[in-house]
């Protein structure tokens, strides 16, 4: 008997103050990792592979994140933007590819040094993936309110007024993606 029959195929939680989501694929039975950012948080309707300040701080989770979208109120609450990760990759043993495995004798080497990523490992990324985004937030408060206040007051003007002319206000954070 395999790891994954005995596993959830779904399970909805909470880490570091935000939604997670562990979701097993419907037709391939791997496990994929999700995490919601609700509306005004820097990464909200960001693409997966353009999130907040990825040049200093990049977002690390299994395989790297692999999606990013609205809620549909169905699998994924709506209000919220999720970014997600799947065990799908390279060297990863996927619950499907088991069943062909007779017929690939050639690659068995190959697929013998390959790991399933369990409930438990996912869990981890998926939390771990939380903690990085909520660090995004802070980071993006920082950049814009914080630092400007250690700069001399000609650059510190010259930053603010870029910002009020780009959108940003006192009332609301935004972050440029």
């Amino acid at each position: 008997m395999s790891e994954w029959m005995d596993e959830p195929d779904r399970e909805d939680f909470e880490h570091a103050g935000l939604k997670c989501l562990i979701l097993r694929h419907h037709e391939f039975g791997h496990l994929c990792g999700y995490v919601a950012v609700p509306k005004g948080h820097p990464c909200h309707g960001k693409d997966y592979d353009h999130t907040p300040y990825d040049d200093l701080i990049p977002v690390e989770v299994h395989g790297g994140l692999t999606f990013s979208r609205e809620g549909d109120g169905d699998t994924w609450s709506k209000g919220y933007w999720w970014f997600g990760f799947d065990c799908a990759h390279a060297w990863d043993l996927i619950p499907y590819m088991t069943s062909l495995m007779s017929d690939l004798k050639a690659l068995m080497s190959t697929l013998m040094s390959s790991t399933y990523k369990n409930f438990r490992y996912v869990r981890r990324e998926t939390e771990d993936l939380a903690e990085q985004v909520v660090t995004l937030e802070f980071i993006d408060w920082e950049f814009t309110w914080v630092w400007p206040l250690l700069l001399p007051p000609r650059a510190a003007r010259k930053i603010w007024s870029k910002r009020r002319k780009d959108g940003y206000s006192s009332t609301k954070l935004h972050c440029d993606g």
